[in-house]
């Protein structure tokens, strides 16, 4: 699925990209997010955080597993490729998973031997960080209670976690905000 530079491998990334907004779209319809808007406008926001083909497609459906009805059989049945739905296998938390663990799973898989499986697992860090991020961003929020400060506590351990596998270091503000540098 990588993008030769043009032509025929971006014109599938595109394609592929579109089917995954739709999928989202439809199957996140009547949703809505912790601060009361649409909850297809998440994996909106994760995909365009992402820079690879295969992470922006694995950010629009990064949730459906874990939030909707749909499984990763029929994403592969969709046409969706093996890699990209491995790496919505891994950011999908697993019932009674604990968070750290969760996220430490797809640190491992970062590092698998298997080519596919540490592929996947690089997809899922890229698309996890980008979750991440926007989860962290309070301001889209009428209030904001303490227990949503207490949550991006813990998301924001989960992305330095995820931020030092390739060495960025982070700082994260109170408010959720996030810079990162190489």
């Amino acid at each position: 699925m990588a993008a030769d530079g043009g032509g025929a491998a971006d014109s599938e990334s595109r394609t592929m990209l579109e089917r995954a907004e739709r999928l989202a779209r439809s199957r996140h319809a009547g949703q809505v997010d912790k601060g009361g808007m649409p909850y297809w406008r998440h994996p909106a926001r994760v995909s365009a955080g992402c820079a690879s083909a295969e992470a922006k497609i694995a950010g629009w459906l990064h949730d459906l597993i874990e939030d909707t009805e749909t499984t990763a059989d029929e994403l592969l049945e969709l046409g969706f490729p093996p890699a990209v739905v491995q790496a919505v296998e891994l950011d999908t938390r697993l019932d009674g998973e604990d968070y750290m663990a969760y996220i430490h799973r797809i640190l491992a898989a970062c590092d698998a031997d298997d080519r596919q499986t540490r592929q996947a697992g690089r997809t899922a860090r890229e698309v996890k960080m980008a979750d991440l991020r926007d989860n962290m961003d309070l301001g889209r929020l009428r209030v904001i209670r303490e227990a949503d400060r207490r949550r991006v506590t813990k998301y924001r351990r989960a992305y330095a976690l995820l931020a030092a596998w390739t060495g960025e270091t982070v700082a994260v503000g109170v408010e959720g905000r996030v810079s990162c540098a190489s």
